[in-house]
């Protein structure tokens, strides 16, 4: 039951309320406030490539990675369509060499969750650092394990009339720090299929230590969609690296 494998298909349509606008101005918004104005961007875990599509749109020179080929098909579907010039890679962004630089990096919506090893995180922002110009910078979330502890992930739609219907349920290994949740999914036109997702709640002296590492010379982490410090009731955090090499 691979992750985003028969999912691909009917992910827009999963997501289809996600404010991935709100996202893509936070993210400017972010930069703005690092004084970074950067021309070329990597969506690292791009999915589908929505909010590489958004800046795009908004004047930057996109790409986006991600492990899932069926993932990445979507997305480039999706830009042909829309007559939009973005690269996409499928590739694994713990080992990716994608023959290009840029200017700055974000990944959002728990992508880097799905990593779950320290060796893994610290692995995929060393390559994403190698991947950025100096001066670069790293924008990214994480769920935090209180969302694990809360059951967050447990979530369900089964109205009739939904084009797409889901129960989700996770299961929360505080030792491990690893979640798995089982996701079930009913189609309007007939199709069943499950997946199963598996995240890790990265420790924050973790992620300080692996942003440092890549070479990052400033880091602030924020609550989640906000300029706020964290809370001890974070679900979600931003953290925002910046300065590499300098």
């Amino acid at each position: 039951m691979p992750s985003f494998g028969k999912l691909a298909r009917h992910y827009d349509r999963l997501m289809h309320n996600v404010p991935y606008a709100m996202w893509a101005s936070y993210y400017q918004l972010i930069l703005a406030s690092i004084e970074h104005d950067p021309d070329s961007v990597l969506d690292v875990c791009c999915g589908t490539g929505t909010v590489a599509e958004i800046m795009s749109q908004n004047g930057f020179h996109a790409a986006g990675v991600d492990l899932s080929p069926e993932m990445i098909r979507e997305a480039r579907r999706k830009a042909i369509e829309k007559d939009l010039e973005i690269d996409y890679f499928v590739a694994d962004v713990t080992t990716m060499e994608l023959g290009k630089q840029f200017d700055s990096a974000y990944s959002f919506f728990d992508s880097l969750n799905y990593i779950t090893t320290p060796e893994g995180l610290h692995a995929a922002v060393q390559r994403t650092a190698a991947h950025l110009n100096r001066g670069g910078s790293f924008v990214f979330d994480l769920n935090t394990e209180f969302a694990f502890q809360e059951q967050m992930f447990d979530q369900r739609e089964v109205h009739p009339n939904r084009r797409l219907r889901y129960e989700w349920t996770g299961t929360y290994d505080p030792e491990s720090r690893l979640i798995c949740v089982r996701m079930e999914f009913w189609t309007k036109e007939g199709e069943q299929f499950v997946e199963e997702h598996h995240q890790r709640a990265h420790p924050h002296d973790e992620v300080l230590t692996a942003l440092r590492d890549a070479g990052f010379r400033h880091i602030s982490a924020f609550d989640a969609y906000t300029m706020n410090p964290p809370r001890a009731r974070s679900d979600r955090l931003h953290y925002v690296a910046w300065g590499l090499g300098e």
